[in-house]
């Protein structure tokens, strides 16, 4: 997924989009939760808030940018 695919998929380049799509191409692991992907932001000095990072993935989904698979118990992973 590329900045292009942001655009193609009618999202505008902001910086919480950039940082959460950078934490999901650097990740080796395939499906990361939102709570995963917050840690990773924070573990880089990236200040984003977690509910930030919900509405991203979100927003990302509705443009099949990611996928959610969600687990019993509520947990849901994005890939």
């Amino acid at each position: 997924m590329e900045t292009q695919d942001l655009r193609k998929a009618g999202l505008k380049i902001t910086s919480p989009r950039l940082k959460v799509l950078n934490i999901l191409e650097r990740s080796t692991e395939r499906h990361l939760s939102a709570e995963a992907i917050y840690r990773a932001l924070l573990e880089h000095g990236d200040e984003l808030g977690l509910a930030t990072v919900y509405r991203v993935l979100t927003q990302f989904e509705r443009a099949c940018l990611v996928s959610r698979h969600n687990f019993e118990g509520g947990m849901a992973v994005f890939e």
